[in-house]
């Protein structure tokens, strides 16, 4: 695949990304789901951008040169955490999910996971140093965005499990 190939393919990956998060919003009940989906949308708008300007690069036969987006960038413990705070925050909102609210946000891990895969393998085929930082740093997003609905689907499946997993407790012998 060659680079207009490629920044063309992840373009509309992102834009049908962007396009799936946002169509979710209305369809599920959970704050929490709403606000998941509304973040990933947000950012999926960012990557959209910085695809299109080095699409534009590319086209325009530049070097291109990726430049560290560390303004959007937070660890997926610190990025679940403020998105659970604030849900918290509307706890008698927090409403057991349906089993379609579940089957969105598994799709959503499902799209996350091939984009994560597809920016890994391209990263495999390009020569150009910039190029292959911005696909290493794409697919480092996508990875990311799955933790995140994976936390959150494993929140909402089954808090009592999650909340468990998450404390690590320790067992002492008696």
């Amino acid at each position: 695949m060659n680079l207009e190939a490629i920044f063309e393919f992840a373009l509309k990956m992102e834009e049908d990304g962007r396009q799936f998060y946002l169509s979710g919003i209305p369809r599920v009940a959970n704050p929490l789901s709403k606000e998941v989906l509304k973040r990933l949308a947000d950012e999926e708008l960012v990557h959209i951008e910085r695809i299109q300007e080095g699409f534009e690069r590319i086209r325009q036969r530049q070097q291109f040169v990726f430049e560290s987006w560390g303004g959007i960038r937070k660890s997926t413990r610190e990025y679940f955490e403020n998105i659970f705070t604030e849900a918290q925050k509307r706890a008698e909102e927090l409403i057991p999910p349906t089993s379609e609210e579940l089957d969105i946000l598994q799709a959503a891990m499902d799209l996350e996971s091939k984009a994560h895969r597809f920016y890994v393998e391209r990263k495999r085929e390009v020569q150009e140093k910039g190029v292959q930082d911005f696909l290493d740093f794409l697919a480092s997003e996508e990875y990311r965005h799955y933790n995140l609905l994976f936390n959150t689907y494993e929140y909402l499946r089954s808090p009592e499990e999650w909340h468990f997993g998450e404390e690590k407790p320790i067992f002492e012998g008696g």
